[in-house]
């Protein structure tokens, strides 16, 4: 595994990689609140036959945030994402996407369609905020509007603080199905030191810019004007939020005539509760 720099006229980032350029590429964007080392083991295991190029989003892990808050709008997000690709690759690659990486990988594939070959998306690009806050006011839910989505992260990102970064370790492993020693090497990435305490990596600002970017960019307005070339893999835990997922997943199936699939027992970071699972899938599609 590299892990990679770039700094390069007007764009800044951070990169991992795993593989030798001389085989096919996949290009991963994760969700909001991770970072590139999200996709840590699914490099490790693919890296003898991918190359496999993980990076670090606006304000995620070690890439600075943008400073304009409109610079996290789907359009403008895709137009850095191609100008840090075209640093790493001239080649056709594969696209994988997770949760919000999945929504900025159906814009990117929807403005350069030319330079991606197929689409995976692990548990995005099908979850819609308008239709989400109508679902979680007819269930009685928290999250009903923008701005409560919006408070919610931020104090979640800006009120994480622990003394340790043992203390950090065990509450995300409270979260998943499974362990390993690189998810905990992944977990480790999530938090900086400020101050002497271990702090969320993402601020509340970066949060607040990236899901107003989901609202005002919903991925259904471009559903019909994608390749056919995606596959989903809709994650079914919990299991209280499956109606909500299934109609929106095969709507989203049905509008771009993509393939889709449910990883049983899988949650929402669907690529560490399940990777054998993911794995397989990704070989198939990416065969």
């Amino acid at each position: 595994m590299k892990e990679i720099f770039i700094n390069k006229d007007d764009i800044k980032a951070r990169i991992h990689v795993w593989g030798h350029e001389k085989n096919p590429t996949i290009i991963c964007f994760h969700g909001l609140g991770s970072t590139s080392l999200s996709f840590i083991e699914l490099g490790y295991l693919f890296k003898n036959e991918y190359h496999v190029i993980a990076i670090d989003l606006p304000g995620h892990g070690k890439t600075p945030a943008f400073e304009k808050e409109e610079n996290y709008e789907m359009p403008n997000m895709v137009i850095w994402m191609d100008k840090i690709i075209s640093t790493i690759t001239e080649k056709k690659f594969y696209l994988l996407g997770h949760s919000y990486g999945a929504n900025i990988a159906l814009y990117y594939l929807y403005t350069y369609p030319s330079k991606v070959i197929k689409t995976m998306l692990l548990d995005g690009g099908y979850y819609l905020k308008k239709e989400w806050y109508d679902y979680q006011t007819s269930i009685s839910g928290n999250i009903t509007s923008l701005q409560r989505e919006i408070d919610y992260y931020i104090q979640d990102f800006d009120d994480y603080c622990f003394d340790s970064v043992e203390e950090h370790i065990e509450v995300e492993k409270s979260n998943y199905i499974r362990w390993s020693n690189l998810l905990e090497e992944a977990s480790k990435d999530l938090v900086q030191i400020e101050k002497g305490k271990y702090r969320w990596h993402a601020n509340g600002v970066t949060a607040k810019a990236a899901i107003k970017s989901m609202y005002n960019c919903p991925p259904s307005s471009i559903y019909e004007k994608l390749p056919k070339s995606i596959y989903l893999l809709q994650s079914t835990l919990p299991n209280s939020m499956n109606e909500y997922r299934n109609n929106f997943a095969e709507n989203f199936s049905k509008c771009t005539d993509s393939k889709l699939k449910r990883i049983e027992e899988a949650g929402h970071l669907i690529h560490w509760d399940k990777p054998n699972e993911v794995i397989k899938e990704i070989i198939y599609w990416f065969r």
